[in-house]
């Protein structure tokens, strides 16, 4: 406003104005001068590509900012949260698993995570903290699933099934209280009570094949000199350069044989395959599609050029158990710093090992007494979320298998978090 222009009214609001002559404070009009002006460029803002199957990547940007313009100091706008992921049938999300979860499910997350990465136990010791993004406040609402194989696990399925795999024979009950079926050549069906099947053809592995190959030819590698043991060594490795690999063909029959024994829909799937051409082989991993989601609940093929060598998968039917509530983003994300339903990452980048020869053979010597008053160690490393998804993480408890709804958290430094998304009302808290 123009000091020059005024008149009776203006100078009457002026003289009223509990604030005039006022003069601003040094640190204040500092604070004001570095406020961007509207017309200044937005910063550069981090930003990450948060692949979804095989659905178009989704840009993820966070932030907002204050804005100077002619009405002062405003209030910054309310920018919306973050997308939360989800899948779909078409394109399902990758499996989710919580974080601290036992062996196996770690194992199979791993399968399913970047090379790159390495074990969760690498961070024990370790304290964290988490910066996080605008988040929704709105609960919403999930199926959970249970696998029913309690109605499946009988005699006449373990024969069913054996019978499907070409296995002819009378199921009996093993150890453990497993359900088997044996037929020649040392192929057999196990039906497990913890809801698997597994299947083993009897076909010996090119590695066993050749070495009985290397045994005729030379004599037991046990009573070979050294060169007569580097000859043994020479004839199997000819031996398995010259097996073949499976085929395309044979492994696609293979995996839809396995299934269809299972009477898994193969449309209802994810299928990976994996060669390894060192052992001749080609690994299959089917991990079934649950509302949208891939989850850990797997069917694995192992084929050789003779067939399948051996396989296991979940019998029995995935059944809803109803529509559950569960928690919103934010507060999925507050579960982060609670113990109670958090206790590792799933995924964390691959350390920067020591790699020097001077670092490695440096004479370790005691560390020296701190100076009195330094800061006692306690390393924090800070995490800054960035993209998060919900989907479907495995749970077991006493043999029983749950899908459950679960968030994943992803951090700008490629570490991943996760938690159950369920609210403690949902939850058997009681202690195991």
């Amino acid at each position: 406003m123009n000091d020059d222009i005024g008149d009776e009214s203006t100078d009457a609001l002026r003289a009223a104005d509990p604030a005039a002559g006022a003069v601003a404070s040094h640190e204040l009009r500092e604070r004001i001068a570095r406020i961007p002006a509207a017309s200044d460029p937005a910063p550069a803002r981090g930003r990450r590509l948060f692949p979804i199957a095989a659905a178009a990547a989704v840009v993820v940007a966070l932030g907002g900012g204050y804005v100077w313009g002619a009405g002062g100091v405003g209030a910054p706008p309310a920018s919306a949260p973050i997308a939360v992921e989800t899948g779909t049938p078409e394109h399902p999300t990758p499996p989710i698993a919580l974080g601290g979860g036992s062996g196996m499910v770690a194992e199979a997350q791993s399968e399913s995570t970047a090379t790159d990465t390495v074990s969760p136990w690498g961070y024990f010791g370790e304290h964290h903290r988490f910066v996080l993004p605008n988040l929704s406040t709105d609960a919403g609402s999930a199926q959970v699933y249970a696998v029913d194989s309690a109605t499946l696990f009988t005699p006449e399925e373990a024969e069913r099934i054996a019978a499907a795999l070409g296995v002819a024979g009378t199921a009996r009950t093993e150890d453990f209280g497993s359900l088997a079926v044996s037929g020649t050549g040392g192929a057999h069906v196990s039906l497990s009570p913890l809801g698997n099947a597994s299947y083993w053809s009897g076909i010996p592995d090119p590695f066993t094949v050749c070495e009985e190959e290397a045994t005729t030819l030379h004599g037991p590698r046990n009573t070979l000199n050294d060169d007569d043991a580097l000859a043994f060594e020479q004839e199997i490795a000819r031996c398995m350069a010259e097996t073949p690999m499976p085929s395309d063909e044979l492994v696609q029959d293979a995996v839809s044989s396995f299934l269809s024994a299972l009477e898994i829909d193969e449309d209802a799937v994810d299928i990976s395959l994996t060669p390894n051409e060192s052992s001749r082989t080609v690994y299959a991993q089917a991990s079934l599609i649950v509302g949208g989601s891939t989850t850990m609940i797997t069917a694995s093929i192992t084929v050789y050029a003779q067939g399948i060598a051996y396989a296991d998968g979940p019998f029995g039917d995935v059944v809803s158990l109803g529509d559950y509530p569960i928690v919103s983003p934010a507060e999925a994300a507050a579960r982060l710093d609670d113990a109670a339903y958090f206790t590792g990452p799933i995924a964390v980048p691959e350390p920067d090992w020591i790699s020097t020869e001077s670092q490695l053979s440096a004479t370790p010597t005691p560390a020296p007494v701190p100076p009195a008053g330094s800061r006692v160690p306690w390393a924090i490393a800070e995490h800054e979320i960035e993209s998060v998804r919900l989907g479907l993480a495995l749970v077991w408890d006493d043999g029983a298998q749950y899908l459950a709804p679960a968030y994943e958290f992803t951090a700008t430094d490629e570490t991943v978090w996760s938690v159950i998304a369920l609210p403690e009302g949902s939850l058997d808290t009681a202690a195991g």
